[in-house]
């Protein structure tokens, strides 16, 4: 890669008006953006993943461009969690070769809910977020994810399913 020119102007707008959008548009989603995240990952990774994702998608060119920019922001925090699970679950099959794993223990009631939210899927997961955390409908939840509202609405009957079967 060359060196960049620091004497011509990178973007058509001026610095100070870029970093007063970003900074604006963190105010307005990040804490959404950081709930979803704290749904998603839990509540240590949650910030990490909503920086990274929140860096991403104001540092593209195209994001003056986006009309709706908490749907994008969601969808690209749902996506950098899918990334974290992906990083995980590669590190969790190299580390299984090493470890054993030990005997179990009676655990209270919240684990068990824990472990039933995290075998559902990543959209799962999400849908269930939306639909009872933030109270959204099925089409709102839709238009969030970018989704069908058929789709949705199998989503969410499929982790009903699987929740009362894994916590019964």
């Amino acid at each position: 890669m060359g060196e960049m020119d620091l004497t011509e102007p990178t973007d058509t707008g001026s610095d100070a008006d870029s970093i007063d959008g970003v900074d604006r548009a963190w105010r307005e989603l990040g804490l959404d953006a950081l709930r979803l995240a704290a749904a998603l990952v839990g509540p240590h990774d949650a910030h990490d993943v909503t920086s990274t994702a929140f860096l991403r998608v104001t540092a593209q060119a195209s994001w003056g461009q986006v009309r709706d920019r908490r749907a994008y922001l969601l969808q690209a925090v749902r996506n950098e969690a899918q990334n974290l699970y992906r990083s995980r679950g590669r590190r969790w099959r190299r580390d299984l070769v090493a470890v054993r794993p030990t005997a179990h223990h009676d655990e209270p009631l919240d684990i068990d809910v824990y472990r039933a939210l995290a075998n559902l899927s990543l959209r799962q997961r999400s849908v269930v977020f939306f639909a009872y955390w933030e109270g959204l409908t099925e089409a709102e939840i839709a238009a969030v994810l970018g989704l069908s509202r058929g789709t949705i609405h199998r989503d969410l009957q499929n982790a009903r399913h699987r929740l009362r079967r894994d916590l019964t």
